[in-house]
């Protein structure tokens, strides 16, 4: 029996731990994108990734600070819910607030453009 109980939390554990803000099957990923690269248009050079990181908040409460990779894409879990993806901080880069909806066992993928500054 006891045997049997040990088992069956071993099987249990993995869904209770991990580095996520939430749900094991929902969440939001994508890219992150740093623009604009040149200061005049056109512009022969595209947009490198943004590598560096941004807050995930839910009713104006922080929930997780997301890190993207050297290519840009990131990826974090959630609860199912309405939350709000903006910039660690008031300067440059910056993101302007971006409303994402999670649905339940699904992933929603999002696209990141944050502002360089030049011009």
């Amino acid at each position: 029996m006891k045997l049997v109980c040990l088992l069956a939390a071993l099987t249990l554990l993995p869904a209770c731990g991990g580095n996520s803000a939430g749900g094991t099957d929902s969440g939001i990923r994508g890219n992150a994108l740093l623009g604009p690269a040149c200061p005049v248009e056109p512009c022969s050079v595209s947009e490198p990734p943004y590598t560096g990181s941004f807050l995930v908040q839910k009713d104006g409460t922080v929930v997780a600070k997301v890190k993207t990779d050297e290519k840009g894409r990131f990826q974090v879990r959630l609860e199912p819910g309405r939350y709000v993806l903006a910039s660690e901080s008031a300067g440059l880069p910056l993101l302007k607030p971006v409303d994402v909806t999670v649905q339940a066992h699904e992933y929603t993928d999002v696209e990141l453009a944050f502002d360089s500054g030049i011009r």
